[in-house]
């Protein structure tokens, strides 16, 4: 019923670095260093079914603008390790699976985006589970709590159903209202039809359709940022920064994100959010092989981690050159991730104060762009391709995003790399 840690992502012994250890020094010259399941599980029901694929036209954001929307958005992704107890108290969030790290970065990057793209949003209701209500608050600063919602699963409550439609009906927009958004869980009021699965911190579209309702599309996490960027023209890599994709691996499993290949042989770079608990992790490289990469350790207060794969031969490193000593307020930067996934901006501050996972206060790069979670742990560079930072989660004092600045990155991963 609940969500256990990938296959792809296990704990186990770290093996001993060995002679790659002689090649540290040049990461201090040339490295670039940065529940339920998805659509199981008890909330998810044998009524959802896949839904058809909605044709994304590049209408979808001026349709949002327009208003008139019903988005059910399901609570952002949880810590699996902690189920619900068996006599959940809904007044009590520790009787309750909360919301991840990754979870919370993810609802407040959706807030990001929907106010950055001046996306309406009217009423929002949540369950009274403490992880739909956090998922509101974060993503959108306000809820209130509709009874009801939590009495759809494992067995739908047929008279919770009948109300909640009947709320539905009454008080959802039409074009031109600000939109409503419903906070809840993988199962949801039966009058949203056709339902759909949807995964944790995915969100369902519908618009009025005489008596009842069409689904327009779905949105992952990632994918309010992109409604504003597109996936090419402003996004589009220079020439000088065009092979820096190869260089970047997608991690598998529960939490995703983005590594990049750095100068010493065999390592990458991530988030320390990312591989938080595991010490091995399976890599998707550009190329579609899947080695499996060691996790060597993880630096918390500065959110970066070093990964160490045998066979790095299809992995180009980067490198951060003078880039970031050389960079400016307001200059074009790109936010990479995996599987090709660009996000383009402007540095906006060169020493933003923020807040890392384990409360450490540290400086860091803002940018004014929201970028994907997909992206997290992937590298922030300049046209020219050098290596500015590793983009993290970490909550920033300015709305966009926020980036490790790669000198700390370097010094963090080389500890790591020695201490391994």
């Amino acid at each position: 019923m609940d969500e256990q840690p990938s296959a792809e992502i296990a704990p186990k012994p770290v093996a001993p670095f060995g002679a790659a250890l002689l090649a540290t020094a040049l990461l201090l010259t040339t490295a670039a260093c940065t529940g339920d399941s998805p659509a199981t599980g008890a909330e998810a029901s044998a009524e959802t079914s896949t839904s058809p694929q909605p044709a994304r036209g590049d209408d979808l954001l001026s349709r949002l603008q327009e208003g008139g929307f019903t988005i059910v958005v399901r609570h952002a992704a949880t810590d699996q390790s902690r189920p619900d107890e068996p006599t959940v108290n809904l007044d009590d969030c520790a009787t309750q699976r909360n919301l991840s790290g990754a979870g919370r970065s993810d609802a407040r990057s959706i807030g990001t985006a929907v106010q950055q793209l001046d996306i309406p949003i009217g009423a929002v209701w949540a369950s009274p589970y403490c992880r739909s209500r956090d998922t509101a608050e974060l993503a959108f600063g306000r809820f209130d709590v509709v009874d009801g919602l939590e009495r759809l699963y494992p067995e739908r409550d047929e008279e919770a159903d009948r109300q909640l439609n009947q709320r539905i009906q009454q008080e959802s927009p039409r074009a031109g209202e600000p939109n409503l958004i419903i906070a809840g869980h993988g199962v949801y009021p039966s009058v949203l039809s056709p339902p759909v699965a949807i995964g944790e911190g995915e969100a369902a579209l519908y618009a009025r359709s005489g008596d009842g309702f069409t689904l327009v599309d779905r949105l992952e996490p990632g994918d309010w940022a992109e409604l504003g960027t597109g996936a090419s023209g402003p996004n589009a890599l220079g020439e000088g920064a065009a092979q820096v994709p190869d260089s970047v691996v997608g991690l598998a499993g529960p939490r995703g994100g983005s590594a990049f290949r750095v100068a010493v042989p065999g390592i990458l770079v991530t988030s320390a959010q990312l591989v938080a608990g595991f010490d091995e992790v399976t890599v998707i490289q550009p190329d579609g092989g899947r080695p499996t990469a060691q996790v060597l350790g993880r630096e918390e207060s500065v959110d970066i981690a070093a990964l160490r794969v045998d066979d790095d031969s299809g992995l180009p490193p980067l490198h951060s050159a003078s880039g970031l000593a050389e960079a400016s307020i307001g200059d074009r930067v790109f936010a990479v991730g995996a599987e090709g996934e660009v996000t383009s901006g402007s540095l906006q501050a060169p020493d933003q104060s923020a807040t890392g996972a384990g409360g450490d206060r540290l400086d860091v790069l803002g940018i004014d762009a929201v970028v994907p979670t997909t992206s997290l742990g992937g590298p922030l560079v300049n046209e020219d391709g050098a290596v500015l930072g590793v983009l993290t989660a970490t909550t920033g004092t300015t709305t966009g995003s926020v980036a490790v600045p790669v000198d700390v990155a370097r010094d963090a991963a080389l500890g790591i790399v020695r201490g391994s």
